[in-house]
């Protein structure tokens, strides 16, 4: 009996959003059989017509032009969008327009045929390529797919057929899709249609039957699809179960390891580790060694590497690249690094010498003695052939032949000839010249890169020996048997010695270059750490990624809705940048922006570019792209390496920036709350007294005005003009504090007489500080500044109103004005209880009360001398407060007269 659990919080959390995930995208349902002729396509336009009768919007994208009356017949009612002419080598060639097909944004389309190769000059390299950009659209889609073009089915497919199928499809686009229906027929009925000519025309028939299509064929390929699909509905099932935690259910923890190289069977291999991660629902990795020897690797193994990998990558695997001689070390030592279980491998068809055997085994014999515990899969290559096979001898490996190392060799070998001489003449025995000869031919080795003139050198000291040093000297005869064994061990050793040397000195140099590399993506980190804003990041990212590559980089990051091009470091200054920068390049650019993936040279989408493009993406937020220049031919997968892990770093650094940003906004926001708060507490605390006591006035005049005197009633009403008086002014400050928070204060210039300025001010203040005496101090001479009246008199006034409300009564405040260089000092002086020393430097910021009560009750909200500060701040001035020696208070301020 199972035992069920309650499903966990996070089950749910993660349910949740993975349906929001799936809302945003469009839904893939797959018409899925095992050959051409079942009738895919009948029965995805058979289900259109009936979605069609429904009322939903549904329309044609592409339908492959059958020569099937019966399919075509349904396609009559239904809208359909125009097909893309592109003319190749003088033909004409019908595809999907993807454009128009997003323009138009249907609620579901039809597109068929998934696998299809598009023709040069579309966007991307593949259709599945184009429906993944209408899921992403959020267009529902339906195509057709055969068993044959699932890419990790493709060489059993090609074990059975004998046929090779090149157009194919991830297994994670078959394996997400939301729907897959099979579509099958018996294999006699499907022969009994192809003799009827009702797949394809009379003339191919007999070609199709005699290949592809045998009765044998198709119940293996019958097979294989229908088995395919009861794994696609197991793990469905037990991926539903498992969720909901029923112990029945036990996961598995297998680590899949596949071991490449640049052979061509080494795709089979990648496919069958994908196969066994898919059965065991786990992911697998996939290992390169790179060897000393990986440097002279030809074109045609480097793209067919670069191809591995991007297979790789195409089945969801984790590519690796390790480096060594030592393959099955490093594997072993990887593997255990990994907690790898089962590990799969190519079988090795080059032959040992039977003599030597004993020592030289086979990679996979060596694996299978280092381990007691990981699962070793050999996979066999099916494009090897038992005929015999020419050796062809790789010369760029083993000469490297240069005038300049065969002079510097004959340099070196006629020394150490000289030498010997010496030797021999001084009376030393043989055994020292030998010693000179062997230590010239190491240092041969180490002054050249192939073995060649190593092997040249070995002989020649040799047969120098022979010449010079033995009897008969001057000639090649030998008397003596005993230098016979003297000649090999010599020549041996010489060899032996030198290709030890040469090997180490190439260890010693990629050993070098490793580190330098690891010391310059040091150097990038500690830079990107330190750096400020993003375009110091990128700018820092693109010039170091050009330094390690040796190839122009350009750097994207967005602007509104476009990408910007400002950054770019050409490392090669012959190299016109131009070619790098037009509209096509930047198409390419943004599609990697928008849809998060790598795209132009090199990839499946806008492979036509000139530069190979990645996204800098940190989690799913896609922050910018970079750009690397492919004039010098596609990037190599070490190359790509060094651009994804800086580009990586890039995107850490510029989040980084981001949330900094972000942050200071939050902290701006949490101060502009504070503000408001503030604001609607001291509004709510000093609008009440005033308001009050209003109320209060009137209500008293109403009730009993026929029985209080006039006098009375006279200062009621004073009370209720002195507090609307008060409130006006309050609201003035807040319109000009908002006025200059929003920036829509304007500062209206004009040449102002200040003895005006100052006198409307104090003729505005007599109305309300009644009982105070206002002295005004002005020079004589007449002083015009350019300045906005208005606002200097309101700035007179708030200062007026701040020594009233802390000076006795009767008591006399002075408005002093007088020139003082280039400005116009401005001056309010009372007699009153100063300013408390601790709360001087704050008196100007906003909101800020010393907390005292005045006469009338009003305590103020702290926002007076503050508008005071920014409307002279506005005019290039600059306002101070200071206590006075004999009491009181002083408030300056300035404005220039220019």
């Amino acid at each position: 009996m199972s035992h069920y659990e309650r499903p966990s919080s996070d089950y749910f959390l993660s349910k949740i959003e993975k349906e929001e995930e799936k809302n945003k995208q469009g839904k893939l349902k797959i018409f899925f059989g095992y050959a051409a002729g079942v009738g895919k396509t009948y029965e995805m336009l058979r289900e259109a017509q009936e979605i069609k009768k429904s009322g939903e919007d549904i329309v044609i994208g592409y339908i492959e032009p059958h020569a099937r009356p019966e399919t075509m017949a349904l396609t009559e009612g239904l809208e359909s969008i125009e097909n893309k002419i592109i003319k190749y080598k003088g033909s004409t060639f019908k595809e999907f327009d993807i454009d128009k097909a997003l323009i138009r944004k249907p609620k579901i389309i039809l597109v068929d045929e998934l696998a299809h190769t598009n023709a040069r000059g579309q966007r991307n390299r593949k259709r599945w390529q184009d429906i993944q950009e209408l899921l992403a659209a959020g267009i529902d889609v339906y195509t057709t797919v055969n068993v044959q073009h699932i890419e990790s089915l493709n060489d059993v497919v090609e074990n059975i057929t004998h046929v090779s199928v090149r157009e194919t499809i991830p297994d994670k686009i078959f394996d997400d899709a939301e729907k897959v229906e099979i579509v099958d027929i018996e294999p006699d009925e499907l022969l009994n249609r192809f003799n009827e000519g009702k797949i394809y025309k009379m003339e191919q028939v007999k070609r199709a039957l005699l290949n592809f299509f045998t009765r044998n064929n198709l119940y293996a390929l019958r097979e294989i699809s229908l088995r395919r699909i009861a794994d696609r509905v197991n793990y469905e099932v037990e991926s539903e179960r498992l969720a909901k935690r029923e112990i029945t259910v036990i996961p598995t923890s297998e680590q899949i390891l596949a071991c490449i190289s640049p052979s061509p069977s080494s795709a089979k291999v990648i496919r069958t580790a994908a196969r066994m991660a898919e059965n065991y629902h786990s992911k697998f990795i996939v290992l390169y060694i790179s060897t000393s020897k990986s440097e002279n690797l030809s074109e045609q193994d480097k793209k067919r590497l670069n191809f591995n990998f991007n297979l790789a990558e195409k089945l969801g695997g984790e590519v690796v690249q390790l480096y060594g001689d030592n393959i099955v070390e490093q594997i072993i030592q990887y593997a255990e690094f990994r907690n790898i279980t089962k590990l799969v491998i190519g079988k090795n068809y080059k032959r040992s010498s039977k003599i030597f055997h004993f020592y030289a085994k086979d990679v996979v014999d060596k694996l299978m003695d280092s381990n007691a515990y990981i699962d070793v899969y050999v996979i066999p290559n099916s494009l090897y052939k038992k005929k015999r096979e020419k050796v062809v001898l790789k010369l760029n490996e083993w000469s490297n032949l240069s005038l300049r190392e065969i002079v510097e060799a004959a340099i070196i070998i006629g020394i150490v000839t000289g030498i010997a001489s010496i030797f021999e003449y001084m009376g030393f025995n043989d055994t020292n010249a030998i010693m000179i000869f062997i230590l010239g031919v190491i240092i041969v080795y180490m002054k050249t890169t192939g073995y060649l003139i190593g092997i040249i050198s070995s002989i020649f000291v040799v047969l120098m020996f022979n010449f010079l040093f033995t009897d008969p000297k001057y000639s090649f005869k030998l008397y003596d048997k005993n230098y016979l064994t003297t000649f090999i061990m010599m020549l041996t050793v010489a060899f032996i010695v030198g290709s030890l040397t040469n090997k180490i000195q190439k260890e010693a140099s990629n050993s070098y270059n490793r580190e330098k590399r690891t010391q310059t993506l040091y150097m990038v980190s500690s830079k990107l750490l330190s750096a400020v804003g993003t375009s110091e990041v990128i700018s820092i990212g693109i010039k170091y990624i050009s330094r390690l590559i040796n190839r122009t980089i350009i750097g994207y990051l967005p602007e509104g809705n476009k990408l910007s091009t400002n950054f770019v470091y050409n490392r090669d200054k012959d190299e016109n940048k131009n070619l790098f920068l037009n509209k096509e390049e930047d198409a390419a650019a943004y599609w990697s922006y928008l849809n998060g993936k790598e795209a132009g040279n090199g990839t499946d989408t806008f492979y036509g570019a000139k530069g190979y493009y990645m996204p800098i993406k940190v989690q799913n937020k896609v922050l910018g792209v970079i750009g690397v220049s492919c004039l010098q031919g596609f990037l190599e997968p070490e190359q790509k390496f060094i651009v994804q892990t800086i580009t990586g770093q890039i995107a850490i650094a510029i989040d980084r920036e981001i949330l900094s940003s972000q942050q200071e906004k939050s902290k701006v926001q949490i101060e502009r709350e504070r503000l408001r708060s503030n604001l609607l507490r001291s509004i709510s605390h000093d609008l009440r007294s005033p308001l009050a006591g209003i109320k209060g006035a009137i209500s008293t005049i109403l009730e009993n005005g026929k029985f209080i005197s006039e006098k009375t009633k006279e200062d009621l009403l004073n009370g209720i003009y002195d507090d609307t008086e008060w409130l006006i002014r309050l609201v003035e400050n807040l319109l000009s504090m908002t006025k200059f928070d929003e920036g829509n204060m304007e500062i209206k210039k004009n040449m102002e007489l200040v003895e005006e300025v100052v006198s409307e001010a104090v003729q505005r203040s007599s109305k309300y500080f009644k009982n105070h005496k206002i002295k005004v101090s002005v020079p004589e001479n007449i002083i015009m500044v350019s300045m906005d009246g208005n606002l200097i008199e309101q700035v007179i006034i708030n200062l007026l109103d701040n020594a009233v409300k802390f000076s006795p009564k009767e008591s006399v405040i002075e408005i002093k004005v007088y020139e003082k260089d280039d400005d116009v000092i401005f001056q309010v002086i009372d007699n009153g209880t100063g300013i408390d020393e601790k709360i001087l430097s704050n008196i100007f910021d906003r909101f800020f009360t010393n907390g005292s009560k005045i006469s009338d009750s009003r305590r103020g909200i702290g926002l007076g001398l503050a508008i005071c500060k920014s409307i002279v701040e506005a005019h290039g001035g600059k306002i101070t407060a200071a206590n006075r020696k004999e009491g009181g208070a002083v408030f300056s301020f300035n404005i220039p007269k220019a």
